[in-house]
């Protein structure tokens, strides 16, 4: 069992994330926008058969 850290696991997950998805374009609506005071803004992006 290969056990890894937390940061490991952010490492392969970033390296996976830059080398296949270079250059990617995303299309969709816009749902759950919630601003938060930080002045970050959350939301959902969805289709009409998924949701990130």
């Amino acid at each position: 069992m290969n056990i890894l850290s937390v940061d490991a696991l952010n490492e392969q997950i970033k390296n996976l994330l830059e080398t296949t998805f270079v250059r990617s374009f995303v299309e969709g609506e816009l749902s759950r926008v919630t601003y938060h005071n930080s002045g970050h803004v959350y939301f959902t992006l969805k289709d009409a058969s998924a949701s990130i």
